[in-house]
Order: C-alpha cells, then structure tokens, then sequence
C-alpha cells in the first residue's frame, strides 16, 4: 500500500506542475463539485461484512449511498482531447443484511477518502455550447476515517473502524460528462462515473475492494486569457 501513497504524492506534485504550465496555455477551468455514490465492497473476503450469518445462510451486500464533493480542474483543448483533475471528500463502504435466529440486522461499513480523480478526455464536438465528453483515468485516495454500525433486535452498535482500513487506495474509473455553456466562459456539468478498486483496502483481509458509481453535478469557469481558434497551442516568448 506504500506504492499507493507514493502514487498520490506524485500526483498531486505532477498536478501542480501542470497548472502552472495549463495556466500558460490558458485554457483551464475549475469549479465546484458535488455528487452522489453509490458504493459497494467486493472481493474473495467479502461474505456480508459486519453481520453474523444466520444458519440459513441468508444475506446481501447492497450498495450504500454516500456524498461526494470538491473542485475539478479541467483542461480541454479545442481539438478533442484534454484531461482532468479532481480533489474529492468521498464516502465510501456497503450495506449489509442478514437474518440470524428470525431477527433482521444490517450493518454498515462507512469509509471516507479524499479522492484525487484524474482522468483523460475524448470531447465528441469541437466547440459550441454543448461538447459532452467520455473519460477514463485513475483514482488514488487517502483514507480519512471509517465507522461500522450494527442494527438489529431493538439495539444500535457503532464501532471506529479506521484502524480496520489500509491508508491509502487505488482504482481506475470511466464515465461521461455533458458541459452546457451558461455564460462567458462558464459550463454547468453532469456527469456519471464507474469507479473499481484494485488494491486491498483491509488489513484483516485478502481481497475487499472498492465499487463506486458517482452521479455528479458541477459548475466551471474558465481562467487565463480565452483561447482562440487559430491560436498557437503552445506559447510563444518574442526573442
């Protein structure tokens, strides 16, 4: 997990390298974003965490519903290609129900991270108002703090489970964007993302990995000079 933590530093160095230089070519925009996960856990250790089997072996591993939220730096060229960086405060984990002795428990396992998608952008048209794009990328995350909560025969447990979680994650994601314009240089954004863990995030276990589907909302606006077409893509010094 050491590799994944070294994994984020360098992003996050490589990240503030390229605003530097994406602020000379002056066609970034960031804004605010704010979302909605839907988390589960998955993996060869999973067997409805949390929650003690019932000797009739019913159980479920559901998705549990979660905030996201941040800002996003996009960079969009006017041909088709740009690429992305968000910083995010996301909720993860999964929901659990089982029936042991005719009595109903659910558990569940919270986790939060702060996420650091970045990704690399296909737009489908080359200006206008409309330009929805397609992505793919990866997710480096730190783990921030976890909780689990047993519910069930009239009694609530809550227990800090952060210990339980390894420091920092991996996965890989994918998904679309659609940008209206709304102004000068500013484009509300939906999006919707698929988000696979690769990397174990439990100490006590071999294989429990993170699944997300993200359902976001978002507002950009454009800093630097605007861009023309016919520009130079690549500043010019005078000699």
């Amino acid at each position: 997990m050491q590799n994944a933590r070294y994994i984020l530093l360098f992003t996050i160095l490589l990240f503030s390298q390229t605003v530097s230089f994406g602020q000379s070519r002056q066609r970034w925009s960031l804004g605010p974003r704010v979302g909605l996960n839907l988390t589960n856990l998955a993996g060869t250790s999973i067997n409805v965490p949390g929650i003690p089997q019932g000797t009739n072996g019913n159980g479920s591993n559901e998705l549990l519903p979660g905030l996201s939220a941040g800002i996003g730096f996009v960079y969009s060229d006017i041909s088709r290609f740009g690429f992305g960086v968000d910083i995010l405060y996301s909720q993860r984990g999964n929901k659990a129900k089982t029936i042991a002795n005719n009595i109903e428990y659910t558990g569940i396992n919270r986790v939060n991270y702060l996420e650091v998608p970045i990704t690399g952008r296909y737009y489908l048209t080359r200006g206008g108002n409309f330009r929805p794009n397609i992505y793919l990328g990866a997710v480096p995350a730190l783990r921030l703090s976890g909780v689990g909560t047993i519910k069930g025969n009239n009694s609530e447990i809550s227990v800090n489970t952060t210990d339980d979680y390894r420091s920092a994650d991996l996965g890989v994601t994918g998904g679309i964007q659609l940008n209206w314009g709304t102004g000068p240089r500013q484009h509300f954004t939906v999006d919707a993302r698929y988000t696979q863990g690769i990397t174990n995030i439990a100490y006590r276990a071999t294989d429990v990995r993170n699944q997300m589907i993200t359902i976001g909302l978002g507002y950009n606006f454009g800093i630097g000079r605007q861009y023309q077409p016919g520009d130079r893509k690549l500043p010019i010094r005078a000699r």
